[in-house]
């Protein structure tokens, strides 16, 4: 068996969740992210904690994922924010998912389908602010949007944007996203579109204004415990997933020995290898050649040559007492050392949501939930 796994430590989930319910605004609702298995924790495993921590609402970004949310969690409000196909319709009505239509061509698709079946889709109109990917061109919505509800087929309940740079220093374009948004709800509110669920900050745009919090937030990084960089507002998340590896050897090697492909390094003096079970295979990436560190014996030592497809090597030190079969931290925390994924975000020249979504899921077969 794979000796690589996740542990979740559920107390800090619950603990961020009750951080995050602090700052908000009152009457504003938490809509947590859990697309992408939940940014690789374990899509189930969360949900489950945050439905009894409190939260009643949850997005996801396809059917699918919907779909087993609803089997775990009957009662949850489901927000699909990708884009869903007319095809998943049947789907839609049967486990109560609410998707956002983001075109007047697909939101009279599914209404059509949605028709069909003598029912109507619950529904979100997405609208396009300024982050140019899906969703409703700001200028027209105001006029299209107002004119879709009265379409059979479809019951449109909600408005949402997405923010494209609310974390950077200057928040003028958010601004400007927030401003074009609060137009078209207050003219589809003024054609009789009312008690529209309002939903616009992504974790930046919470941690950037209060008064963007409306009815609803989607955090997903700031909950994961990544990418809570104090801004106008302070929200102290930490991180809770630890995905952990064992030494498979250890061995006593000289100096000018060189390890792994094309011997990028070669040691400078005697000195203990380790190597460790998980590679590139696993999703920890080949970038973290000769940069990377891993905890072991609560010491943080360097990768050592090329990460390979599933195996990698690691600078132990000569004075190491570490042995074949010990526990070694890919990302958390052992004794007072510590390897984040923002950490290793920065080795690999990305971000913290590209690191830990990443991990293959069958390193989460063998996943342990700690301090329930």
């Amino acid at each position: 068996m794979k000796n690589t796994w996740i542990e979740l430590d559920l107390d800090v989930l619950r603990s961020n969740i009750g951080t995050l319910k602090r700052v908000l605004s009152a009457g504003t609702n938490i809509v947590l992210v859990v697309k992408s298995e939940a940014y690789g924790h374990g899509l189930c495993e969360v949900a489950r904690c945050a439905w009894n921590a409190g939260v009643k609402m949850f997005a996801v970004a396809h059917v699918d994922e919907g779909v087993r949310l609803r089997s775990i969690l009957p009662q949850a409000k489901i927000i699909v924010v990708g884009v869903v196909s007319p095809d998943d319709v049947l789907k839609i009505l049967r486990e109560n998912l609410v998707p956002l239509i983001v075109s007047e061509n697909h939101a009279r698709a599914l209404a059509e389908k949605a028709a069909g079946q003598l029912s109507a889709v619950q529904c979100h109109a997405k609208i396009d602010t300024g982050m140019g990917r899906i969703g409703f061109l700001w200028e027209s919505a105001a006029d299209v949007v107002p004119r879709l509800s009265r379409t059979p087929g479809l019951k449109i309940t909600g408005l949402c944007t997405h923010f494209a740079s609310a974390d950077e220093e200057e928040s003028g374009f958010a601004d400007i996203q927030a401003a074009r948004f609060y137009q078209v709800w207050k003219s589809c509110r003024e054609k009789g579109m009312q008690a529209l669920f309002r939903h616009i900050s992504n974790s930046s745009g919470i941690l950037r204004s209060a008064t963007w919090d409306m009815d609803g937030v989607r955090p997903g990084i700031l909950i994961y415990g990544y990418g809570s960089n104090p801004m106008d507002r302070t929200v102290e998340c930490r991180p809770f997933l630890h995905w952990k590896t064992r030494l498979l050897q250890v061995k006593a090697v000289p100096a000018d020995f060189p390890v792994s492909y094309g011997s990028t390094f070669t040691t400078r003096e005697p000195t203990r290898l380790g190597t460790i079970d998980v590679g590139y295979a696993d999703g920890y990436s080949r970038q973290l050649s000769n940069k990377g560190v891993v905890l072991v014996g609560s010491r943080r030592c360097p990768i050592v040559g090329r990460v390979t497809m599933n195996l990698t090597v690691v600078d132990l030190g000569n004075d190491s007492e570490a042995k074949e079969g010990d526990e070694i931290v890919l990302i958390g925390a052992q004794g007072a050392s510590s390897v984040w994924a923002d950490e290793i975000a920065q080795w690999c020249n990305t971000i913290p949501y590209e690191v830990l979504v990443n991990i293959r899921t069958d390193a989460r077969t063998g996943m342990a939930l700690r301090k329930q």
